[in-house]
């Protein structure tokens, strides 16, 4: 509890840190004066006191309401905290006094000044919308959002914000990537409430259209620099969904934001905090399900391996069963001998580790209600389970927040240093090796191929080469990011209810990224000695400046309540790019440039120089009258060089809509609801994660021809002066309510958008001299619904144990496409995607051939035409929309147990509908080309296929080395239940021993990761990267 208080603290000294914003925002009552309502000669007297904070700072901005009165009659307090009050005399009055992160107090009247304590109180943090432009009470905000405290986010696991994030909001959708795994250098793909743009189109774009706007300390940040972020620095994180709540960023804003704000420094004496984690993990193979060296070799034998010419064909076996050419069967019976010898080669273990990743934070803070200054340093390693994997984030930051009279200002610098370095040899090569295959000579050495047979080659082998070889080569894959900010802030307060705020960013970003392919591996055995080996260099510079002046205005007039923010925006990015490829080396003792051949034949250095521009003019204005009727409403004009000269600013708004039922008298006497509130909203925020320049034509200059006037050029990319901004209309209606006194907790929300016209590139004719350029065309539309429900079993002082549950379903569709895109479904069938582009098709449905199975008679697939149907024949034009890969619901089961000091908490996710695309399955049972055959397989490739007339099986003729096409027999119905964590924790800032070591807080947690996976499914998972289990230990210590 005390390391939830000092967080809290945390969060209410950075609230008066920034200025006296809160103060006009968080006013639930009016500012009456008691005088003016007086009659005639009634008798006065005036209460004054002063309110601070538990650490004896004033709180000026807090809410002074008098309870027992008819009217709305309060004020607030000053910036010295100090506030008046005149009223009736020869009466008994109760303040309510109330202030944001702190708990509401109650307290009697007393003719003497009054001073009035207010506690931190953690619940208090997820009753604020932080947006980072300005901060509003929840009662009175309209916008669909959730709030998180960092300590929530830990009691899923201490790694990864947004893993954690996605488990306690289901509207945060995580898309689990099956080639990858837990490779720690992996960029997370991620959605909120769903993707509105073709999936198909996301790798043409230089950043993911349908990834949100993320927000750290009030200005714009990167996926990969919150998924980097060390949890121990995260105060809150808030999670905006609809119009209402994202519209103030205007074009940027469709696919909602997710906003972090860091701890800021609190006043009081020097502080000293650390917390750290280790996190022990190891690789989850249990997907897996590969023959032995017995059932590989059987399969071998009946599937044709050994099969020798016969006329016009081949013939595997002989009428006996057995193996009919000499040197084929040699070749076995030497295969057999290994095995009865022994040989069952286990290759997965090879690339693999035991990996030991940490996590420390370090921050010292302090000072007075005049100057305040907090010192940060974090440091995560984290070590995957695959050799070579690493990634190293350091971060270093300061904050110095000054007052003085009237003004604040605010500094926050912060350094940063990333270094990763990746694996060389994917773990499939190793998963794909015979288990009869050696991996080292009988002297322990490692040959450049583990097995090699007879061939009409230039050799006259062909051989099996050996990953091991490749594994011990000085190849590497490595890069490394500098980066350093500057956030500045300067706040003058005009008067109580008006302030004027002025943000400046500056972000400087220099990456490096630089791999060599030895000349050894064996991927260059076969080539020219002055092209074996290969050195490529990518460095890039980004400059970024944001600048942001606003003016915020907050004031109560009655029982009428006015918030209302106006002011602009502008950013530059700026990014230079340069790289070059230098091929052909000796020996891999040097990869240096110097030691190369030169470039690659046609190749030569490359730069790139991009800069893009945006400004926002924004205003918002909230109205609540007796805090139970509310109103939004923004309105944002954006302009971007992204779009058309012809169309370079737009304009998006959005309306919401709020009703605090408990707030109405007749609604109060209930004693079951605590809290009610019905909201809806609409807007049209745009989307600009689309590439620099998008709507210019881009030339690139022609150094090979001669040309009289100086250098040619020539088109790259051709633009569109006419492209218009994607705009997403989205309404919501939603529901909060809260039960016997806040023992149940429900949330409902269901939002509907549009996003028309979409951005897509279309393919040109070869005579335009490009292939493609930008276009408005076709629209999508998302439908979304999610629900979360918590309840406490016990809710006491000593005792608190709550389960929470929440579901999301989402599912889009297309419209007006026509066939404009039909090339990008051309390309999705060349390339085995199931995807389809079709006016009212589903973006996530997929479109199959459909399948009878296989004949018992004949061993071949039966597939069905679209009018029903039987065939033998596959036809691609036979295809159907067969399911949908967006499970029908998905969502997460949490429970939390605290018992004085200790805690326990768990957290389960679920998916259940939704189709998957077996296309390992496929690849590693059936579709098993004659190269394929001499490496290892699922062992459903022997077990599930059918060998003879009458057989009832899945899989066809285990014989048939024909390319096997996709069809629904290769589509499953996945439901899944996965256990994420358990964790065993204690705290305590009461324990003798903290005296003895001079310190003030301790806690210790004990965390079991990613614990089992249980799916209807069964097929590899991870296979460039496996995924993994883990257990977490996490420490604190707080002075």
């Amino acid at each position: 509890m005390r390391m939830q208080l000092k967080k809290v603290k945390l969060f209410s000294c950075f609230s008066k840190c920034i200025g006296l914003l809160l103060m006009s925002i968080l006013l639930t009552s009016v500012a009456v004066d008691a005088s003016a309502q007086a009659g005639g000669s009634t008798k006065k007297v005036t209460y004054r006191g002063t309110v601070i904070d538990d650490l004896g700072e004033p709180l000026p901005g807090a809410t002074i309401v008098v309870k027992n009165v008819e009217g709305a009659v309060g004020t607030t307090t000053k910036e010295n905290g100090e506030f008046s009050i005149t009223l009736d005399a020869d009466k008994k009055y109760l303040f309510v006094i109330s202030y944001i992160g702190m708990k509401t107090q109650e307290v009697r009247a007393s003719e003497k000044k009054m001073t009035i304590r207010l506690e931190s109180d953690a619940v208090a943090i997820q009753e604020t919308v932080v947006t980072g432009i300005y901060t509003r009470n929840i009662e009175s905000f309209t916008g669909s959002v959730t709030t998180f405290a960092g300590e929530d986010l830990k009691l899923i696991g201490p790694q990864n914000v947004l893993k954690s994030l996605s488990m306690l909001d289901p509207s945060v959708i995580i898309t689990e990537n099956n080639l990858q795994g837990s490779n720690p250098n992996a960029k997370m793909d991620i959605a909120i409430n769903g993707k509105m743009t073709v999936t198909e189109l996301g790798q043409e774009y230089e950043s993911d259209p349908n990834q949100p706007l993320f927000i750290l300390d009030g200005f714009e940040s990167s996926l990969q620099a919150i998924q980097d972020l060390n949890m121990d620095r995260v105060e809150s994180i808030s999670i905006l969904k609809d119009a209402a709540s994202t519209a103030i960023y205007g074009s940027k804003a469709a696919n909602g934001v997710i906003v972090v704000e860091t701890k800021k420094p609190q006043a009081g004496r020097l502080r000293v905090s650390y917390n750290g984690s280790l996190t022990f993990a190891w690789a989850d193979l249990s997907d897996y399900n590969l023959m032995n060296a017995e059932q590989k070799l059987e399969f071998e034998k009946l599937s044709g391996y050994y099969k020798v010419p016969n006329g016009n064909g081949y013939v595997n076996l002989g009428p006996d069963g057995e193996i009919i050419g000499e040197s084929a069967m040699a070749e076995y019976y030497d295969k057999l001998i290994r095995i009865k010898q022994g040989y069952d080669t286990y290759w997965m273990n090879e690339p693999l580790r035991n990996a030991v990743s940490q996590a420390h934070n370090l921050y010292l803070d302090g000072g007075d209600s005049a100057f305040r200054y907090g010192i940060g340093l974090s440091y995560n390693k984290n070590m995957g389970v695959m050799k070579n994997s690493d990634r190293d984030v350091f971060n270093g930051n300061v904050t110095l927040t000054y007052r003085v009279d009237n003004f604040s200002f605010n500094s926050q610098t912060t350094i940063g240093n990333t270094d990763s370095s990746n694996e060389t040899v994917p773990f499939s090569r190793f998963s794909r090796m015979n288990p009869f295959y050696d991996k080292r000579t009988a002297d322990g050495q490692i040959p450049r191929y583990s097995y090699r047979y007879a061939a009409a080659t230039a050799t006259g082998y062909n051989y099996i080469y050996n990953p091991l070889w490749d594994l011990a080569q000085n190849s590497f894959n490595e890069s490394n990011i500098h980066s350093v900010s500057e956030n500045l802030q300067i706040e003058w307060r005009i008067l109580p209810s008006l302030r004027f705020r002025g943000n400046f960013q500056y972000n400087l970003s220099k990456s490096l990224g630089e791999s060599f392919v030895s000349p050894n591996e064996t991927t260059q055995y076969q080539l020219d000695s002055d092209k074996k080996g290969m050195y490529s260099n990518t460095s890039t510079t980004t400059n970024n400046y944001n600048g942001r002046l606003n003016l915020t205005y907050g004031q109560s007039f009655g029982k009428n309540t006015v918030n209302a923010v106006g002011g602009m925006q502008i950013s530059e990015n700026h990014t230079k790019t340069y790289g070059f490829i230098a091929q052909g080396y000796h020996n891999d003792k040097y990869w240096n440039p110097s030691f190369s051949f030169g470039h690659p034949d046609g190749s030569k250095p490359t730069s790139r120089d991009s800069k893009s521009r945006s400004v926002s003019y924004y205003a918002n204005f909230n109205y609540s009258y007796d805090l139970r009727y509310l109103l939004d409403f923004n309105l944002t004009s954006n302009g971007s060089s992204q779009f058309g000269i012809n169309d370079p600013f737009t304009t998006t708004w959005s309306v919401g809509l709020g009703w605090n039922i408990h707030n109405e008298k007749w609604f109060k006497g209930s004693k079951n609801f605590n809290y009610l509130k019905l909201r809806a909203s609409y807007g049209n925020p745009g989307n600009q994660n689309f590439d620099a320049k998008l709507a210019a034509s881009i030339y690139q200059y022609n150094t090979l021809d001669a040309n009289l006037f100086g250098l040619a050029a020539f088109i790259n990319r051709w633009g569109n002066k006419y492209l218009e901004w994607q705009k997403t209309n989205t309404y919501n209606v939603g529901l909060n309510a809260q039960f016997f006194q806040n023992r149940l907790n429900f949330t409902f929300d269901y939002q509907y958008r549009t996003n028309d016209p979409m951005l897509v590139r279309i393919d040109l004719p070869t005579s335009t001299g490009t292939s493609s350029s930008p276009i408005n065309i076709g629209a999508t539309k998302n439908q979304s619904i999610t629900a979360s429900v918590t309840g406490y079993i016990f809710k006491r002082r000593d005792l608190n144990w709550y389960i929470s549950a929440n579901v999301n379903h989402n599912k889009s569709k297309y419209y007006n496409v026509g066939d404009v895109l039909q090339k990008l479904n051309e390309e999705g069938r060349a390339n085995s995607s199931l995807l389809r582009i079709y006016d009212g098709a589903s973006a996530s449905g997929l479109y199959v051939v459909r399948s009878a199975g296989i004949d018992p008679a004949t061993g071949n697939e039966i597939f069905i035409r679209k009018d029903g149907t039987y065939t033998y024949e596959f036809d691609q034009n036979d295809e159907v929309l067969f399911g949908d890969s967006n499970p029908d619901v998905q969502g997460s089961i949490n429970t939390s147990l605290t018992w004085k000091d200790f805690s326990f908490g768990a957290s389960f996710s679920y998916r259940m509908g939704g189709e998957v695309q077996l296309t390992t399955l496929l690849n590693k049972v059936e579709n098993i080309s004659s190269d394929a055959l001499k490496y290892n397989q699922d062992v459903r490739a022997l077990t599930d296929r059918w060998q003879k007339p009458g057989d009832i099986v899945k899989f066809k003729r285990i014989d048939d080395t024909t390319p096997t096409p996709m069809s629904s027999r290769f589509i499953a119905t996945e439901n899944t239940l996965q256990c994420n964590s358990i964790n065993v924790g204690y705290r305590t800032t009461r324990a003798k021993f903290l005296k003895t070591i001079g310190a003030t807080s301790f806690n210790v947690t004990a965390y079991m990761n990613d614990i089992f996976r249980i799916s209807t499914v069964k097929e590899e998972r991870g296979l460039d990267y496996p995924f993994q289990r883990s257990f977490s230990l996490s420490f604190g210590l707080g002075f």
